[in-house]
């Protein structure tokens, strides 16, 4: 749910200070390692110097308040706004030089979203969102398109549990949508804000990777909440099992996606 409001003027300074600082750290040539225990995933040194970036700028836009990220993430202990970012959502698309990754941050106050913005590094696209206050694309108000897409977006983890456990609801699901991953949720989030997609699941993705962009979605009218029946507060580098979509498209299709949880 989006929380406390933040103080005024602050998600402005946050816009128009995100893409910025971006040029400064994108213009660098990248060292690249494996990261995780199946080495499909990388990091590499931009994602390392654009969270030290935002470490120091964030808390100059906004003093007293703690930075943790994506990159040696530790839970943050004390009770003061808190940024959360992903210093580069979709690192092995940007590896890969598939035009598809962003920079996603949101400030948390005492315990929820408060603003977030979502900078889109390729297209030069700045989401951003506002609790209480809708969501913007470039500055201007963000309105859904009209009808509703054919695609839903669905993380490779979560296409892996209906494979395991309840392949008869893919095959429903695929009765009623065109399958995508693009590659990075903050972005796919943001899609959905603005009915490029009608939905989008994910069991992998981590607080960093959606909250964001889930504010965003929800400024903009979409519902954003876990799939799973037995969900109750999940740690921010927990797997989010997160579904969003239009109210109705969310109500019907949740129990179809809770299935993934037998």
């Amino acid at each position: 749910m989006p929380g406390q409001p933040a103080p005024d003027g602050l998600h402005a300074a946050l816009c128009a200070a995100l893409p910025g600082w971006v040029k400064e750290v994108f213009n660098e040539r990248p060292e690249i390692w494996s990261k995780g225990s199946d080495g499909l995933d990388l990091v590499t040194s931009l994602d390392l110097n654009m969270q030290k970036l935002l470490e120091v700028r964030l808390p100059e836009l906004l003093p007293g308040s703690a930075v943790v990220g994506e990159e040696d993430y530790r839970p943050h202990e004390g009770s003061g706004p808190l940024w959360l970012v992903d210093p580069l959502d979709g690192t092995v698309n940007f590896v890969a030089g598939v035009p598809v990754y962003s920079v996603a941050v949101v400030l948390i106050v005492d315990g929820e979203p408060a603003l977030s913005a979502v900078y889109d590094i390729v297209q030069n696209d700045l989401y951003s969102a506002q609790s209480g206050s809708g969501a913007l694309l470039n500055g201007a108000v963000l309105h859904p398109a009209p009808g509703q897409s054919k695609l839903a977006v669905v993380s490779s983890g979560l296409l892996k549990d209906f494979a395991t456990v309840a392949p008869d609801a893919l095959a429903q699901l695929l009765t009623e949508f065109k399958l995508r991953n693009f590659g990075s949720q903050a972005l796919h989030l943001c899609y959905a804000a603005t009915g490029k997609v009608s939905l989008v699941a994910s069991r992998e993705a981590k607080g960093w990777d959606d909250m964001a962009g889930a504010l965003i979605a929800q400024e903009a009218g979409l519902r954003y909440a876990s799939y799973d029946p037995g969900a109750a507060s999940v740690p921010l580098d927990n797997d989010q099992k997160s579904l969003c979509a239009p109210p109705e498209t969310f109500e019907k299709h949740k129990p179809l996606f809770a299935r993934s949880c037998a």
